[in-house]
C-alpha cells in the first residue's frame, strides 16, 4: 500500500467523523494535561526537597509585647536585653548546635517581606514578626526534639520551630495536588479510551465496503486495520500537544503568577521549558502507545475487517 494512499485514507476518515474526532482529541488533551500536571508537581517537589536538603534550620522565636496574648504562650513580657544575651550565650555553648545567628525585628520583618510580600506583612501589623535566633543542629533528625524541649520554656522564648515542619506542610499540599492530578488523568484517560474504541467501531462500520474491496484485491487484515490505528495515533498526538500547551499556561498562571513571589525568593523552585517538554513527552508517548493499542484491540475484538 502506497504511503500517499494510506495517509489520504487517514485524512478522509478524520474529516468524515470530525465531531467525534474533535471530542476524542479534547478528552485526550484533558487526560494528558492532568498527567503532565502530576509529573510537573512531582518535579517541583523533587527540586524543592533538593534545594532545602542542606538548608533546614531551627528558629527560636523571642517574646514580643503581644506574645502573652497567644494561647499557651510562655511569655510574660517582651524579651529583655539580658534575657536575649543569656539565651545567646547558652545557644553558642550547646554542643548539639553548630551555628547561631540573631535576627532582630527589623531584619526578620525585611526577610518576611521578601518571602511573603510586603502587603501580607504590613497587614499583620507592627511587631507581628518577632526577633529570633536561627540555629543549625549537628543532626536535625535526632537533635531537634531535645533541643526544642530544652529551650521552649527558657525566659524570653515564645516558641521553637523547625523549618522542616513548614516545608513538609507545603510539600504535602503539592503531593495532594499530584495525587489528585493522577486520579483525574486516570478517570479522564479511561473515558478517552472508551470514546476512542467507540469512534473506531463507528468509522470501521462506515468504511466496511472500502475495506471489503481492499481484502478482495489481496490486502492483508493488518493493512486494512492500519488506517484506523493511525487515525487514533494522530488524535493522541494532537491531544498531547494541546495538553502540553495547557501545562505551560498553568505554569505561567499558577507558579509564575500566583506563586511568583515565592519563586523569586527561592521558597519554591522554578520550572523551565525543559521540564514542560519532558512531562509533555512522557504524555505524548503514553498517549500514542495507548491509542495504538486501543485501536488494534478494538479492531481485533469487535470489528471484522
Amino acid at each position: 500500500m502506497r504511503a500517499s494512499y494510506l495517509m489520504s485514507g487517514v485524512a478522509t476518515g478524520l474529516r468524515r467523523n470530525a465531531s467525534m474526532t474533535i471530542a476524542l482529541v479534547l478528552s485526550t488533551a484533558i487526560a494528558l494535561f492532568f498527567l503532565g500536571g502530576a509529573l510537573l508537581i512531582n518535579k517541583e517537589i523533587s527540586k524543592t526537597q533538593e534545594a532545602y536538603k542542606d538548608k533546614i534550620n531551627v528558629s527560636v522565636y523571642l517574646c514580643t509585647a503581644t506574645s502573652n496574648q497567644n494561647p499557651g504562650s510562655n511569655c510574660k513580657h517582651k524579651v529583655t536585653s539580658a534575657e536575649r544575651q543569656a539565651l545567646q550565650a547558652e545557644l553558642r555553648a550547646d554542643p548539639q548546635i553548630t551555628s547561631v545567628q540573631y535576627l532582630d525585628e527589623a531584619q526578620a520583618t525585611a526577610i518576611a517581606k521578601q518571602r511573603l510580600g510586603a502587603k501580607v506583612v504590613d497587614e499583620a501589623g507592627p511587631g507581628a514578626i518577632p526577633a529570633s535566633f536561627t540555629i543549625k543542629l549537628r543532626d536535625l533528625k535526632n537533635d531537634y526534639n531535645p533541643v526544642a524541649a530544652r529551650y521552649a520554656k527558657v525566659a524570653g522564648v515564645e516558641q521553637v520551630q523547625n523549618q522542616d515542619v513548614s516545608l513538609k506542610t507545603m510539600l504535602r499540599l503539592f503531593d495532594t495536588g499530584r495525587v489528585g492530578s493522577y486520579v483525574m488523568a486516570f478517570i479522564v484517560g479511561i473515558c478517552a479510551l472508551l470514546q476512542m474504541a467507540n469512534t473506531i467501531q463507528v468509522a470501521a462500520q462506515q468504511r466496511r465496503n472500502e475495506t471489503g474491496i481492499m481484502r478482495l484485491v489481496g490486502a492483508s487484515r493488518w493493512m486494512t486495520q492500519l488506517p484506523f490505528v493511525i487515525e487514533a495515533m494522530v488524535a493522541a498526538v494532537v491531544g498531547a500537544v494541546l495538553g502540553m500547551v495547557g501545562n505551560w499556561v498553568a505554569k505561567l498562571v499558577f507558579l509564575d503568577g500566583l506563586l511568583g513571589d515565592q519563586v523569586k525568593s527561592k521558597i519554591l523552585q522554578p520550572l523551565d521549558g525543559n521540564d514542560i517538554i519532558l512531562a509533555g513527552g512522557v504524555g505524548l508517548i503514553a498517549g500514542v502507545v495507548l491509542a495504538a493499542a486501543t485501536a488494534w484491540m478494538t479492531l481485533r475484538l469487535y470489528v471484522r475487517l
